[in-house]
C-alpha cells in the first residue's frame, strides 16, 4: 500500500507543483509552494527521512520537503514563464488539463489522467496578488487497482527576484 500512496502522492503533487508558472499573474523569481493534504486517506505517507537515500536526495535537489501532511517546494519562474500566461499543471505526460478557463484572476481546469494512474479531477487557482496565489485540487484516481481520492490545498508565495540555486524546471 505504501507504494500506491507514494505513486499517487507523487502524481498529485506533480499536478499541483507548477501553477507558479501562470506567468502574467505572477512575478519572475523564486516561489515557495506549499501543498497540504486535506483528505485523511493519505495520512500514512512517510516523511522524507523514511525515503530511500536516492529518492530523498532527488527531492531535496529540487527543493522539495515532504511529510504526511503535504510538501513544500521551491520553483524558479523565468521571464519566459511570465510571458506565457498559461499555467503548467503537470509534469506527468499521462495527465492533461481540459476545459481550462480564466475569469478575472482565477484559473480552473478539469484534470484527466490515463495510463498506470487513471483518474479525473479539478483544480482552481486564484492569484491574490503578483506575489501570492492559493488554490485547491481534488482528484479521484485508481492506482494499481486501488481507488483513492485526494483533496489538496496549495499556497504559493514569491520570495525573491533571485532564484539562487533553484533551477527552472524546463
Amino acid at each position: 500500500m505504501k507504494s500506491v500512496r507514494t505513486i499517487s502522492l507523487g502524481l498529485v503533487m506533480g499536478l499541483a507543483l507548477s501553477p507558479a508558472a501562470w506567468g502574467a499573474h505572477g512575478k519572475p523569481g523564486l516561489w515557495e509552494i506549499t501543498i497540504k493534504n486535506n483528505a485523511g486517506n493519505m495520512a500514512g505517507m512517510p516523511d522524507m527521512s523514511r525515503l530511500p537515500p536516492q529518492a530523498r536526495a532527488q527531492m531535496q535537489a529540487r527543493g522539495i520537503q515532504m511529510n504526511s501532511a503535504g510538501m513544500t517546494s521551491r520553483y524558479c519562474m523565468t521571464a519566459a514563464d511570465v510571458a506565457n500566461d498559461k499555467p503548467v499543471l503537470t509534469h506527468n505526460a499521462s495527465c492533461q488539463a481540459k476545459n481550462m478557463k480564466t475569469v478575472g484572476n482565477t484559473f480552473s481546469a478539469d484534470l484527466v489522467c490515463t495510463g498506470k494512474v487513471v483518474g479525473t479531477g479539478h483544480v482552481q487557482i486564484t492569484y491574490a496578488s503578483p506575489e501570492h496565489y492559493y488554490g485547491r485540487e481534488t482528484v479521484a484516481m485508481t492506482v494499481h487497482g486501488t481507488q483513492m481520492h485526494t483533496d489538496m490545498s496549495m499556497d504559493g508565495r514569491w520570495l525573491s527576484a533571485d532564484c539562487g540555486k533553484v533551477k527552472p524546471r524546463h
